[in-house]
């Protein structure tokens, strides 16, 4: 009996507490923390429809530079003449055979496919029928004048190429070689003037031939500057690179 009763009184007293809880727990429901500051900042660029500037999208506008440079590059030489020979390209365009009468600067472009090469072109035609009468010039020298000012080129004689046709109504005398700079100069001065014209001649003296470049000669030789300073603006930036390096460690080395 004794038994009975305080199993009762313990059960009694179990279900007090647990009514006392509850009455508690439904007055004050417990509050949920705060968020935290990470979700509250997210929360507000969601909201305002910002997007912070990141390395990622500063590198973006690279590539956009880079491809209307390989734009640019791709329609010039869709207008060019391209041939390949064995192994090598040249990128130039489709001279006539036998022009009028004149002293002609075509320079163009050889690649293996790695390095790319700028190539002065000096061509000088004559045919029997020219009233200039100038024949053979033998010419070793180049007079260019650009926006009033005359550059002067000299050339080895036993670089010069000569050609007479089988009948003698036709002969051709041309140098072909690697630009120099100074002759790299010179086609840059007249692709920026937009005008100019040369004197082939000899310097010991006799016949010489002049030329006014016409707008399209000038606009194949801006081309052809801009297709090589296309391909060749990393071996350039390298070149820059490396220059600064060197003076960088010059400086350290007079410094000590």
């Amino acid at each position: 009996m004794k038994k009975i009763l305080l199993t009762a009184v313990a059960v009694y007293a179990v279900i007090i507490v647990a009514g006392v809880t509850a009455y508690f727990l439904l007055r004050d429901p417990p509050v949920p923390p705060p968020p935290t500051q990470v979700e509250a900042t997210t929360s507000a660029a969601a909201r305002s429809g910002e997007v912070p500037e990141t390395k990622s999208g500063e590198a973006a506008k690279t590539p956009t530079s880079s491809t209307q440079d390989k734009q640019t590059a791709d329609a010039i030489i869709t207008g060019m003449k391209v041939e390949n020979r064995g192994g090598i390209t040249l990128y130039t365009y489709d001279y006539p055979k036998k022009p009028a009468p004149g002293v002609y600067l075509r320079p163009f472009l050889v690649t293996d496919g790695a390095a790319w090469v700028l190539k002065f072109d000096l061509y000088y035609y004559y045919n029997i029928s020219d009233p200039q009468k100038t024949a053979w010039i033998h010419g070793d020298a180049l007079n260019v004048s650009v926006g009033g000012k005359t550059y002067n080129l000299r050339f080895l004689a036993h670089d010069r190429r000569d050609k007479m046709s089988p009948d003698a109504e036709n002969l051709a005398e041309s140098y072909v070689h690697d630009a120099t700079e100074d002759e790299l100069s010179v086609l840059r001065a007249l692709a920026q003037a937009g005008s100019g014209s040369i004197t082939y001649y000899q310097q010991e003296g006799g016949v010489q031939r002049s030329h006014k470049f016409t707008s399209e000669e000038i606009t194949r030789i801006r081309n052809v500057l801009t297709l090589y300073d296309f391909e060749t603006k990393d071996d350039a930036e390298a070149s820059g690179a490396s220059a600064a390096s060197s003076a960088s460690s010059a400086k350290g080395e007079a410094a000590l």
